[in-house]
């Protein structure tokens, strides 16, 4: 072996990476053209809104794989050796380090430099600021709830910072902390539908009163951040009605900033940002603390964890895996579910065996799906396996439950889930697990602590699931009043100096706990996660580049994104194919070279390696709904700051055969002055920046001590009750100063007006009333109420014919003869029923009743 090739553990590793490149020598990648598993298996990128249709073939492969893998735990869990092995259930009773609340950080050095460059530029094209009596702030973000509660969170702690110093800052959008009403300056994306149950105002109606503010109050200045812009560009949302309004957009009372890790779809030729409005956070010559996507390719090929081009450029197997900093492909894991492998063999079988015994060669889309369950599941049942290593039970006792299902388990698996609580003092690391579908998630979730019941590792680690949509928030942090409520009084300890009453609100809250954090589909952009995470695996994405863009995968690895501490940086588990795109490839080009050596020409041939520009900038920016090529020639960016190539993109219409949604910027032609752009890397600090701004802003304006020349109206959330109308609601929220934000001043001075009489109960300020209730301790209605209430008319009634005994023939003949028949009507009260309860009677055909009796009964008591 040659001597530049990396050094193997054992034969074993070498015989996976022979089997590997047999793989890869049959579909002959090249980077650029379709994998094998086709156009079929695109996943797009869920997190940006695109679904991927689950076939009848995968859920029919999905479904038989449960049901094995629920036997497999079933089997498991009466095995008598593992229970002999595992011993008796233990409770962690260590002791948790106590700490206090953390106060908010404040503005780091690079956040206040980067909102002065951009208040520089703001009044380079405003420069009367001064001019107006009032400031006001928003931010508008994509439709998800988590992220939108991460933002209102932060603007509140920023608020309460900088109220420190300043107290009139932003002094009646919050007071105080718990009196904040920051929740009306954040608005998502989304046009939502107003709730039946109460009179809330969703985030359509707080988008059309800003817009009215923005239109009537020409003497306030309006300060908007768009953060996630990049997000969903299309027209008739909830924001481009907003910020691309012909009335809005020429108002000269507001500023616009737009904020985007992949702002690629914000500056094509319709752009309608100026060049010169726009700020990326770093340049070339920057020195930073921050470690981003392209540290992590760096890091990786300078630690020598790239194979040469003889072995693909593949990495080196295990010990060096799971070194921090770099990105790692699992090849005993991508051998064991690729094609032709053991487990496709057998998966291919089982779904022939559910198909009612198809025969046959499968279709390439059925081999798709094949390989996307053999994905899900295998990996599943690796993380069952690296349970099982944890327990201490060994591979000959549980392989045999799993037989011909699963394959060696990897040391990458092993390793991250011996470690995950390799602290004695209840402290551990993170697993960040994305998966592509909500259903996969919960699944994974329930085996996962179905497992960890097995094993009596309940104390061990906790197991989170992330959910997040546009209107459901399930970010997990639910679970630790229930399913993972074991784990809560660590976590008050290291965030609240264990105040009972404290619940964790963000994945940040998380720190140092032991936890697999899995996320379903959306939310990813501009979420936050502690420093303790050491370990994203992504080994379930990204088995095929088709259709995934440059945006997608950037803000993907993102979540890995942060700056350098004391903490250990994550390791990104990666599939084979986004391996191979994210490291550039090296080329041997021959070049002639003329030198002189004693006034004689000589010549020779000189070879050079040339690296290929990195593989993700030739990615499709983002999605052709959003933008297309410009021109027939292709341009890629040299780095991460270039920008230059996309400017040739046209904004796009949207794809024939689909719903046709044009982007915001489609045929526009104009740019705009007071719209701004920030360009920064996914985590680099871009919240608190744009913060700082509007505090910036508003110190230069002199301060202004309101947002408005009135106090803003606050949301009132009326509740409904079975006597008030929504018209009543609407008088109620027309009262003087009981608008949006109520004076309490004013309510102080205010005397209580005596309650309304009730029809039903009385008048409450009658003194026979008040005995009947409060003194005598009555539960039912006043007797003088009882006179006039519908409440004694309620009876249930009954239909009764005359008794048997008392008919005659002739009655009989009658109605035989389609005569009439004499009925009795017996009305009842019940006094266990207010509804009357029906009661059928059948009748002759021809018969009608011709007499009707009631009955009354009193009620004694129906208290």
């Amino acid at each position: 072996m040659s001597d530049n090739l990396p050094d193997f553990d054992s034969e074993e590793d070498e015989d996976i990476i022979a089997n590997f490149h047999s793989y890869t020598d049959a579909d002959n990648h090249t980077g650029d053209e379709e994998d094998i598993h086709g156009s079929y298996c695109d996943p797009f990128d869920i997190d940006d809104g695109e679904e991927v249709p689950s076939s009848k073939t995968y859920q029919t492969i999905d479904q038989c794989m449960k049901t094995e893998i629920n036997e497999i735990i079933r089997s498991l869990s009466k095995d008598e050796q593992i229970q002999r092995i595992i011993g008796p259930k233990t409770k962690y009773r260590g002791s948790f380090a106590m700490k206090t609340k953390c106060r908010p950080q404040g503005v780091f050095e690079k956040q206040s430099e980067i909102a002065s460059e951009l208040l520089q530029k703001i009044q380079e094209r405003s420069s009367n600021l001064q001019n107006f009596d009032f400031f006001d702030y928003y931010i508008f973000v994509p439709r998800f709830k988590n992220l939108g509660k991460q933002t209102i969170d932060r603007l509140k702690d920023f608020i309460e910072e900088k109220q420190e110093n300043y107290p009139t800052f932003f002094q009646d959008i919050q007071q105080d902390i718990s009196d904040s009403r920051v929740e009306d300056h954040v608005i998502r994306n989304i046009k939502t539908k107003r709730s039946n149950k109460t009179f809330r105002k969703n985030e359509e109606t707080k988008m059309n009163d800003l817009k009215k503010r923005v239109l009537t109050e020409e003497n306030t200045l309006f300060f908007i951040v768009h953060d996630e812009a990049h997000f969903a560009p299309l027209q008739d949302n909830l924001v481009d009605g907003f910020i691309n309004d012909p009335a809005i957009i020429q108002a000269p009372n507001v500023i616009l900033l737009q904020v985007s890790a992949t702002p690629y779809c914000l500056v094509t030729r319709n752009s309608r940002i100026p060049e010169e409005n726009v700020l990326n956070w770093f340049t070339n010559n920057d020195a930073s603390a921050y470690f981003g996507i392209k540290d992590f390719v760096q890091n990786t090929l300078e630690s020598g964890l790239v194979a040469s081009d003889q072995l693909r450029h593949l990495p080196k197997p295990f010990p060096d895996h799971l070194k921090e900093g770099t990105m790692r492909v699992d090849l005993t894991f991508e051998t064991n579910i690729e094609e032709k492998s053991n487990f496709e063999k057998y998966l291919k079988d089982l779904y022939k065996k559910c198909n009612n015994g198809q025969t046959g060669r499968l279709k390439k889309s059925e081999k798709c799906d094949l390989l996307r369950a053999a994905r899900l599941h295998g990996l599943i049942m690796q993380y069952m396996k690296g349970l099982l290593e944890k327990a201490n039970i060994p591979s000959y006792i549980y392989e045999q439950h799993f037989q011909q299902r699963s394959e060696k388990l990897s040391k990458v698996t092993e390793v991250m889930l011996r470690d995950i609580d390799k602290s004695m003092n209840g402290k551990g690391k993170m697993i960040l697990l994305r998966v592509m579908e909500i259903k996969d998630g919960i699944f994974f979730a329930d085996v996962l602590r179905r497992m960890r019941a097995l094993l009596k590792l309940d104390d061990t680690f906790s197991v989170v699931l992330d959910i997040s949509s546009e209107e459901d928030y399930k970010s997990g942090m639910d679970s630790f009043l229930n399913k993972e409520a074991q784990f809560l009084e660590r976590i008050q300890s290291w965030n609240d100096g264990g105040n009972t009453r404290y619940r964790p609100s963000s994945f940040k809250d998380l720190n140092n706990l032991p936890v697999i954090l899995i996320v379903c589909e959306r939310g990813k952009m501009g979420i936050t996660y502690p420093p303790s995470l050491r370990w994203y695996d992504l080994r379930l994405r990204y088995s095929t580049l088709t259709g995934v863009t440059r945006g997608a995968v950037e803000q993907d690895f993102g979540r890995a994104c942060r700056y350098q501490s004391s903490d250990e940086l994550p390791t990104i588990l990666v599939s084979r194919v986004a391996y191979k795109r994210l490291f550039p490839r090296k080329r041997v080009k021959a070049r002639k070279t003329d030198f002189s050596i004693s006034s004689s020409n000589q010549r020779y041939n000189e070879t050079v390696e040339i690296n290929d520009s990195n593989g993700i900038y030739k990615l499709d920016p983002d999605y052709p709904d959003y933008m297309k090529k410009g021109g027939t020639k292709k341009q890629f960016p040299t780095d991460d700051l270039d920008l230059t190539p996309y400017k040739s993109w046209i904004a796009a219409k949207g794809q024939k055969g689909k719903e046709q949604k044009e982007h915001c910027d489609y045929g526009n032609l104009k740019m705009w002055d007071n719209r701004y752009l920030l360009v920064g890397r996914p985590q680099i600090g871009k919240t608190g920046a744009f913060m700082h701004l509007a505090f910036l802003i508003w110190d230069t304006m002199k301060r202004p001590k309101n947002t408005g020349p009135k106090d803003v109206k606050p949301i009132e959330i009326i509740e409904f009750d079975e006597d008030i109308t929504e018209a009543d609601c609407e008088k109620v929220q027309n009262l003087e100063h009981f608008e949006r934000y109520p004076q309490a001043s004013h309510i102080k001075l205010l005397k209580l007006t005596k309650p309304s009489v009730s029809p039903r109960y009385g008048d409450p300020n009658d003194s026979n009333v008040q005995k009947w209730y409060l003194v005598d301790g009555k539960t039912y209605p006043f007797p003088e109420c009882l006179k006039t209430s519908s409440l004694l008319k309620r009876m249930e009634p009954t239909e009764k014919y005359l008794q048997q005994e008392k008919a005659n023939a002739s009655i009989k003949e009658n109605i035989i003869m389609g005569s009439t028949v004499t009925v009795r009507l017996e009305k009842v009260n019940s006094e266990f029923c207010a509804k009357s309860l029906s009661k059928n009677q059948d009748f002759s055909v021809n018969s009608e009743m011709i007499e009707e009796t009631y009955f009354y009964s009193q009620i004694k008591d129906i208290g």
